[in-house]
């Protein structure tokens, strides 16, 4: 009976500390922000890139830094890799004209290529805070 009391309050002392340790996050300037369970904050890695023309396989030109991009198509859909080979009209993942998603793969791998018409991206760079 004393051993399932101690664990109770063993249970009862920790658990709102895991709790308080799962909701911190240190930047990378060393800063604690308490109550924050990050992802990504996200922090301008510089000048984005907008009405990116896709025609031919296309590559982003990432800014020095950059760890995720905001990708948005406009005017026609493409698709697009990350592994380093070259999409096709038929071959990659698909993204609807229209759409925004972010992406924080290798920015100097992922190539596009327009599935028909003639899509644009917009592009804005963003870095580990």
């Amino acid at each position: 009976m004393l051993i399932k009391a101690i664990k109770f309050l063993a249970a009862i002392a920790l658990g709102p500390v895991s709790t308080a340790i799962a909701q911190t996050h240190i930047d990378r300037s060393g800063t604690v922000l308490t109550a924050v369970a990050p992802i990504y904050l996200y922090v301008s890695a510089g000048a984005p890139q907008f009405g990116l023309s896709v025609s031919t396989a296309t590559g982003l030109t990432a800014p020095a830094g950059a760890t995720i991009a905001t990708i948005c198509v406009e005017s026609a859909s493409v698709r697009f890799r990350d592994d380093g080979a070259t999409p096709t009209a038929t071959i990659g993942a698909p993204v609807a004209a229209g759409s925004c998603f972010q992406y924080s793969g290798p920015l100097g791998a992922i190539q596009f290529v327009a599935q028909s018409g003639s899509p644009t991206l917009d592009v804005l760079y963003y870095k580990a805070n």
